[in-house]
């Protein structure tokens, strides 16, 4: 009768004994633990703060974290608001009155906001930068953004410094008359709103002062809601709608950032699960690689094992054990580099940079124990096979064990003896390791090469680009509203010819301005005005109000031509380019489904009782090239028309586009040209990147962060794959050194399968690769619009290098570390 005998103890310590006899293998073994959860936790966190970081900087350029807003909210709607389940938080504001411009302050648009604890402690304050002092208490206390504060003169502000400003209280559509009010300044700060929003801001004053005025949420202004979710923002939205009980010209507007929801969230999902695919693959083939070595270098000792009576079950466990006993040091030190890499070294390399607005450095639990549970059955996943090599195979088997699978197929070729041939034969005859082999290298620098093409597609240029058309805006500023001073002509001829002589300006167009009143036609327009009162929240005046007193009016536009030929581009029903020349047709400010085509405009310029009538050939944006809308929509013609039409044309903006390198020196001599007359009034895209800078600089940093990392892990998997094949061919190298083959040629086949491994991993890396990253930007472009295609031309360049570079280098480098026995002993050791 056979009695159970434990083995335990003989197997624990043949385990630990295998783990200190083979140092250097397992110290190859570990690093592979220790860089794949290095990968794992850095990327992942890197790539959250990298998210977040965008998320943060489209919430800095809505000025808002509230995800809708309820205009014009009754107390009783206010109070119903905050017991909503669905809503987390509700802030109030109201708009108390608008500023009127100093010649200083040039053509921009600023009103006096009241918000009260909730909306500037929960949903502004947590986006702006440089907070500077305490929000407005006191009914003369006054809080201004810097930029406005730099427009005003103001570049060194003090707290409690005096602050003079008139302004017009709103009444519904109407503006009272100008008021002359001194404030304290009780605070500044940093903002980027004003880029989206075209130069429209706000200054803040206190509860007080808003309530001396008569400004209140139900009467000028809104409550800001957050929700509980920031899924399905829109379907909350009109659930709010049904909820809250609208009345009147109420309405729930939603934050334009979650206008799109389905498709992008979707789209950047699918986007972020084949990254995340590639990246958690290829730590699986780090630890896969290093651990499939040890089949041939230790296969001969476990069928040794098994002739003395140990058990595949004992094998098995021998295998898996020191396996676990790698993972269990080599998890924590990989997590814990990690760790420093996102939570410390980034972060320090942005402090040295000096920004304002921070990182968004992100921390979550379960990056870490994900990292632990992947690192972990990706180690045990990778054991197996050697451990199921080792258990299965015979005694006699294991000594004629190589880890080469034999073809015994005969194959004819006339050009057998080159060696480039040998080489290509070699790279191929084990399908599946060739396959591991251009797999390591194809995703470690596909996944490099995608996501340099997203950084560099979502960059803050775009994101600029997107809200800002020309490189430099000139402006006549005594042509906008509020202008203290009559109206003159500051861009002059000779001023336009000093511009244009400027090196570096590629394209100058020209906008002429004049005022118009235009004759009111309910069958043409009235659509237009149900649409205008819609938008502006207004009363509409009655059509005999209109006539009588004589309150269509708007702007006559005179427009480059060019501006037609590129929406012509784009147009299923092109506009007529020589009618408008002519005069003939004009374009109207507004929707194309409130007109008829064709329709007559008749109008009439200030000065000049004759009525002029052109027929409606085509549409344009409401504000385009224009300063302000009205009642009325804006008229464009042509620059000929328009000079045919008023008698004394005044420019009233430059739309300059230059080459990016010369921007500073042409900034320098537009800045000389002006003079510090406060006549003109100039944008310049550059300054407006300035604010920008921060962020982009943050985005290339966490971006490339991760970019390094996937490239450096990458081009490792590629140099284990490699030292596993030569690993396994050590025999058969040998063998042919010694029954012949120089040390020349056997260096030369390693060589040219590095060169095929080089050559082919570049061609799937130019092909598949390069649509594979772009197939990933327009996923990335649903959610991102501003995004603009990048091909990443450098980051490839680098990639086939260091492709080419490590394939070179590596297959001799490893034989050379092999070959330091003489052939005796390696034809010794091998039998």
């Amino acid at each position: 009768m056979m009695f159970p005998n434990s083995n335990s103890s003989i197997v624990k310590r043949l385990t630990i004994r295998s783990l200190q006899q083979n140092r250097l293998r397992n110290r190859f073994v570990w690093l592979a633990i220790v860089l794949t959860a290095f990968l794992v936790t850095s990327v992942f966190s890197i790539g959250m703060s990298y998210v977040k970081t965008i998320d943060r900087q489209q919430l800095k350029m809505m000025g808002t974290k509230s995800h809708a807003a309820l205009t014009l909210p009754r107390e009783d709607q206010i109070d119903k608001l905050r017991k909503l389940d669905y809503v987390d938080d509700a802030g109030l504001s109201a708009s108390v009155a608008h500023v009127v411009n100093t010649p200083e302050m040039g053509h921009i648009s600023v009103n006096l906001h009241w918000y009260d604890k909730a909306e500037w402690e929960k949903m502004r304050k947590p986006l702006v930068d440089s907070f500077t002092g305490t929000y407005p208490q006191k009914v003369n206390e006054i809080l201004v953004p810097t930029w406005i504060l730099e427009k005003m003169g103001i570049r060194n502000p003090q707290l409690g410094m005096p602050i003079e400003l008139a302004y017009r209280t709103i009444r519904g559509t109407e503006l009272s008359e100008e008021i002359q009010s001194g404030f304290v300044l009780s605070g500044w700060y940093s903002e980027t709103m004003h880029i989206r929003s075209g130069n429209i801001g706000s200054m803040f004053v206190s509860a007080p002062f808003a309530e001396s005025l008569g400004a209140y949420p139900w009467t000028t202004g809104s409550a800001s809601i957050v929700f509980s979710s920031e899924k399905r923002i829109s379907t909350l939205a009109e659930r709010l709608e049904r909820d809250i009980g609208l009345t009147g010209d109420q309405k729930v507007k939603v934050v334009p950032l979650y206008e799109r929801e389905t498709e992008g969230s979707l789209a950047t999902g699918a986007g972020f699960a084949g990254l995340i695919g590639f990246i958690l693959f290829s730590g699986y083939l780090l630890i896969y690689n290093v651990l499939y070595i040890s089949v041939s270098k230790d296969t001969r000792f476990y069928g040794l094992l098994k002739t003395i009576g140990m058990t595949p079950r004992q094998i098995r466990t021998i295998v898996t054990g020191q396996a676990h006993r790698l993972a269990w040091t080599g998890i924590p030190a990989g997590m814990a580099l990690g760790a420093v890499t996102s939570f410390a070294a980034v972060p320090l390399a942005l402090g040295s940079l000096d920004m304002e607005a921070g990182v968004e450095v992100s921390f979550s639990p379960f990056i870490f124990i994900g990292t632990a549970l992947f690192t972990w059955l990706t180690t045990m996943a990778s054991s197996m096979k050697p451990a199921a090599i080792a258990g299965s195979i015979s005694p006699i088997e294991a000594v004629k064990y190589t880890g080469l699978t034999m073809n015994t197929k005969v194959k004819k070729s006339t050009g057998g003896s080159k060696l480039y041939r040998m080489a290509l034969r070699n790279v191929f005859r084990d399908k599946k390791r060739a396959a591991v082999v251009f797999l390591s290298l194809f995703l470690g620098l596909t996944t490099f090469l995608t996501v340099n093409s997203l950084v560099l597609s979502m960059d803050t240029d775009h994101f600029l680009a997107s809200y800002t058309e020309n490189d430099f805006d000139l402006y006549n500023n005594t042509m906008r509203i509020g202008y203290p001073d009559e109206v003159k002509s500051v861009i002059t001829e000779d001023k336009l010819k000093d511009i244009q002589s400027i090196e570096g300006i590629r394209q100058i167009r020209t906008t002429y301005m004049s005022k118009l009143a235009i004759r009111y036609d309910p069958g043409v327009f009235g659509k237009h005005i149900d649409a205008f009162v819609q938008k502006t929240k207004s009363e509409r005046p009655s059509d005999e109000a209109i006539t009588q007193n004589d309150l269509f009016r708007s702007l006559l536009i005179g427009l480059d031509t060019d501006y037609v030929r590129e929406m012509n581009q784009k147009l299923e029903e092109p506009i007529d380019i020589g009618a408008f020349e002519r005069g003939e047709v004009a374009l109207i400010g507004g929707s194309p489904e409130y007109y008829e085509t064709c329709s007559p405009v008749q109008f009439r310029l200030p000065g000049n009782n004759a009525e002029r009538t052109v027929q409606i050939g085509g549409f344009v944006d409401w504000m385009f090239q224009a300063p302000y809308g009205s009642l009325a929509p804006n008229v464009y013609v042509s620059h000929r028309a328009f000079e045919q039409m008023v008698a004394d044309p005044l420019i009233y903006k430059l739309n300059i586009q230059a080459d990016p390198a010369k921007h500073p020196q042409i900034a320098d001599r537009l800045k000389a040209i002006i003079d510090g007359d406060h006549a003109w009034y100039m944008e310049s895209r550059m300054e407006q990147a300035e604010d920008l800078k921060a962020g982009k600089q943050m985005l290339y940093i966490l971006g490339g962060g991760i970019t390094v990392i996937l490239a450096f892990i990458g081009i490792l998997n590629f140099m284990n794959t490699m030292l596993t094949g030569i690993t396994v061919r050590q025999q058969e190298l040998t063998v042919m050194e010694s029954i012949g083959m120089s040390k020349k040629q056997l260096r030369t086949i390693l060589l040219y399968e590095g060169v095929w491994y080089a050559v082919l991993t570049a061609l799937l890396l130019s092909t598949l690769g390069t649509l594979i990253s772009y197939g990933a930007y327009r996923l990335f472009r649903i959610e991102a619009t501003y995004a603009v295609y990048t091909f990443p031309f450098v980051p490839l360049l680098v990639s086939l290098m260091l492709v080419f570079a490590v394939c070179l280098v590596v297959p001799l480098v490893f034989y050379r570390i092999l070959k330091t026995k003489t052939i005796v002993e390696r034809l010794r050791e091998a039998a």
